[in-house]
């Protein structure tokens, strides 16, 4: 547990001879966190800096995999001015609809101009299916209008980090959440 982060380490066994990593068994592991935990991202210590995975595909996103929420929600959503043209990346992980995954956005005069699936969960997900971070907001906007709960975390700049739009989100039909891994706009 850190400041600003829960770092988690998996340690796995090494088999000598060839391995086929995507078809290895998936293992679930629960880990009790203290309640302190709350609000930091959690993160993945093989792709920290100097981590043996740092360098791969899998941690091209960087080390951090989702963030823990507040249990209390926020009175309003941040009125945040999206540039003219941005790049992000997304999880989405709550809710059922096609835009479940996680994905390379790119937007432009606020419309999705492209969209890549990073994960191959959604591969087929169009420019209409997708959201950009002001959908998301107007989303957060409208629930909270309506008497729901919304978690909003920000970045250093501002910029929205993680998105929890739902009294439950383990009540997947209505739900939405969304963890912002980059976002960029290209340089004047």
């Amino acid at each position: 547990m850190e400041e600003e982060r829960v770092v988690i380490s998996t340690p796995v066994e090494h088999f000598p001879g060839g391995a086929d990593c995507p078809t290895n068994d998936v293992e679930y592991l629960d880990v009790e966190l203290p309640a302190d935990a709350l609000g930091k991202d959690l993160v993945d210590a093989a792709c920290l800096n100097g981590g043996e995975a740092a360098t791969t595909a899998a941690c091209s996103l960087g080390p951090a995999r989702w963030h823990l929420p507040t249990l209390a929600g926020v009175n309003e959503v941040v009125d945040w001015t999206a540039p003219a043209d941005y790049n992000f990346q997304v999880t989405s992980l709550c809710g059922e609809r096609a835009f479940l995954g996680t994905f390379d956005i790119t937007v432009s005069a606020d419309t999705v101009t492209s969209v890549e699936s990073l994960d191959g969960r959604s591969p087929d997900l169009t420019e209409d299916d997708a959201m950009t971070v002001q959908d998301m907001l107007q989303e957060a906007n409208a629930r909270l209008r309506g008497g729901g709960t919304v978690r909003l975390s920000l970045d250093e700049q501002g910029n929205p980090r993680y998105i929890a739009i739902g009294d439950n989100l383990a009540q997947s039909d209505g739900a939405s959440c969304y963890f912002i891994h980059k976002l960029s706009a290209p340089s004047s």
